[in-house]
């Protein structure tokens, strides 16, 4: 069941974040924060986060917001599977998800930003799986061969 995120979840994803052995300690600090202003701040709007529940246990997430200054742009900003249950469709069970609530918004173009690092190869596989496009690469960008990969796609 894919539904809006509850306070008792950040915990959960906490541990996923930390599970997926991807993401470094700042990372998962700044995914944690839009975690805080979500569930904190009930008049923000620059995000929405979804998890994939099943049997009380989170088994992934999703944090969207429309992108500054644009009519109908969306940022997806974060996505994390628990490790214990990637490969079986939850990640694009939660892309699916999102693409049919941004549509429901008139959202019509969904970005990505994402690292080139080789660590990060089996993420980027999985964003053209799901029919996104690599639109721009900016080479060492994050850091010395560490890329800014965008992926796009058009609803």
């Amino acid at each position: 069941m894919i539904r809006k995120l509850i306070y008792s979840d950040r915990e959960k994803i906490n541990n996923i974040l930390t599970d997926t052995n991807n993401f470094n300690e700042e990372e998962i600090k700044i995914a944690l924060e839009l975690i805080d202003i979500y569930l904190n701040d009930k008049e923000q709007k620059d995000y929405e986060i979804f998890t994939d529940e099943e049997e009380n246990k989170i088994r992934g997430y999703v944090c969207i917001g429309p992108r500054p200054l644009t009519t109908g742009t969306y940022d997806l900003y974060w996505i994390a599977v628990n490790p214990n249950v990637q490969s079986k469709g939850i990640g694009s069970g939660l892309i699916k998800y999102i693409e049919e609530h941004i549509k429901e918004k008139s959202g019509r173009l969904i970005l990505i930003e994402t690292s080139g690092k080789e660590s990060y190869e089996k993420e980027r596989k999985f964003y053209e799986k799901n029919s996104y496009k690599e639109l721009v690469n900016i080479k060492d960008f994050y850091n010395v061969g560490d890329a800014l990969v965008v992926y796009g796609k058009y609803l």
